[in-house]
């Protein structure tokens, strides 16, 4: 009977599963709305254990599709965030996302500062809302009786490993660019110190490199999946690395470049040598890269597709599917309450619509969503010296076939897409098979990344200039109103509580 790998991505979104033949074939699959993530304004948490039974729940649905045994799981998930465990193993109450927005203002404080440009000149990634430190230090700062209960410091996917396994591990990728030294690839106590946090280093699991970092199913995570107690579970790098690993990114050589458009909006490149970069690009994570040489260098933003659901419940009437509606409306999309962590770096950044008349229809605004995305992936590309090459699209505006040819113009290069094709599954069933199933890199360029369905070839002409033009608009708009993030914060934060002293 063939081998099956069971891969389980637990995303912002959606939780999801599924189980892949030894050809990269996928044979079941499971998904399930992420139920446990609670906004509440700058309060954007979740719930561990509900985290937990989902994931459980779309494995055991996912395994129980299959017509052999499981030979191994791998595990992801969303990539920053706080997850805390008490000296007794247990959830130290709900977890920070890497959405929760409480440390926007430290962040703002520690750039006045100087702070974070100490911080990224070791990590090489700049602290954000979204990362552990400063969330630890929000905690000390404002709740430091919930602070004296946390133990450990995990991140989802190591919580996640945890419950399957019992065992208190990480893998480096993740960990590094909020706690390393780039470098060195080493933890290092900068970060720590420079921020003045009594503990930090010392509330993080044991690291082993993806491939090594493994354990055996317990008999309690068996018995609740249905899968055979004992079986390897391997931890994988964060859905990020996973996603762009799926999309070919340092797999197949004519993919240089990727952009996912999920919940968040990430680009990312393939680079050899850090070193030898002109400056770190504002924003930027760098990641050893799992299948081989070099670095992933990639700008994770906080506002990728839930920009649509929050512009549709400010904006009647916007249609969820939009084609293009070319107009002269211009919107920055910057809506998360965190600000924006790349390539915008700045914990006080906000939206903005421009050009907008009573003629102003909502098919026009949706349409100048989607480019705003667009010309956010450029300046991020741009920034980051991208290789030339094919881009891979993913996420779920990879199904848009409007979106990817209006980003292949606005680039001037192929785009491939493949709609619905489970990158960050695929990404993390290929590093299982490196790992368990012993492929090599054509095995894996050849049947385990995604395969796209289609190309968006650059056009020419009045499109071309449209592009260009409006983008070094959206630029300039863009340099003229981010000085004033910071003031215009203030405000929303003196509003904010002069409504709260009215509701008491």
């Amino acid at each position: 009977m063939s081998p099956f790998l069971l891969c389980l991505d637990s995303g912002t979104t959606a939780v999801k599963a599924a189980a892949f033949d030894r050809h990269g074939r996928i044979v079941a699959s499971a998904e399930r709305h992420n139920r446990a993530l609670q906004r509440d304004g700058a309060r954007i948490e979740q719930d561990m254990v509900a985290t937990r039974d989902d994931a459980f729940a779309v494995m055991r649905e996912c395994a129980a599709g299959l017509g052999g045994s499981v030979d191994g799981i791998l595990v992801t998930g969303q990539g920053d965030g706080l997850w805390p465990l008490d000296a007794q193993l247990r959830p130290a109450g709900h977890a920070m996302t890497w959405l929760d927005g409480r440390a926007r203002q430290i962040a703002s404080e520690l750039q006045d500062s100087g702070t974070l440009d100490e911080i990224q000149a070791v990590t090489g990634s700049r602290p954000t809302a979204a990362s552990q430190s400063l969330q630890l230090l929000w905690l000390q700062r404002n709740d430091p009786q919930h602070l004296a209960t946390i133990a450990h410091v995990l991140r989802l996917k190591e919580w996640l490993f945890f419950t399957l396994t019992h065992a208190l591990l990480g893998e480096p990728t993740a960990a590094l660019p909020v706690w390393g030294d780039w470098r060195s690839g080493a933890l290092s106590p900068i970060v720590q110190r420079t921020l003045g946090l009594p503990r930090g280093l010392e509330l993080l699991p044991d690291f082993a490199p993806v491939g090594e970092c493994r354990a055996k199913l317990s008999p309690q995570a068996a018995s609740a999946t249905g899968i055979a107690a004992g079986t390897p579970v391997l931890l994988g790098p964060g859905d990020v690395q996973s996603t762009l690993v799926g999309l070919g990114l340092g797999v197949r050589p004519a993919v240089t470049r990727a952009s996912i458009f999920g919940t968040s909006a990430i680009h990312a490149c393939h680079i050899l040598d850090p070193a030898l970069m002109p400056a770190a690009p504002p924003g930027a994570m760098l990641q050893r890269f799992v299948l081989g040489d070099g670095y992933l260098l990639f700008q994770p933003s906080f506002n990728g597709a839930t920009l649509f659901q929050h512009i549709g419940r400010i904006a009647a009437g916007l249609p969820a599917h939009a084609e293009p509606a070319y107009s002269g409306l211009i919107l920055h999309p910057f809506l998360e309450p965190g600000g924006e962590r790349a390539p915008y770096t700045s914990p006080n950044a906000s939206g903005a619509l421009f050009g907008l008349t009573a003629h102003a229809r909502p098919e026009q605004i949706a349409w100048a969503a989607r480019e705003g995305l667009a010309f956010v992936a450029r300046a991020s590309h741009e920034m980051m010296n991208a290789p030339a090459g094919v881009l891979s699209l993913g996420g779920g505006l990879a199904a848009d076939p409007h979106f990817a040819g209006f980003l292949a113009t606005l680039l001037d290069t192929p785009v491939e897409r493949a709609g619905g094709a489970q990158a960050g599954l695929r990404g993390l069933a290929a590093i299982g098979a490196r790992h368990l199933l012993g492929a090599d890199d054509a095995e894996l360029a050849g049947s385990w990344v995604v395969a796209p369905d289609a190309v968006a070839a650059p056009r020419t002409g009045k499109l071309a200039q449209y592009a260009r033009d409006k983008y070094a608009l959206f630029v300039s708009l863009l340099d003229s109103i981010s000085p004033h993030w910071q003031r215009m914060a203030a405000i929303r934060d003196l509003a904010d509580d002069m409504m709260e002293t009215t509701r008491q």
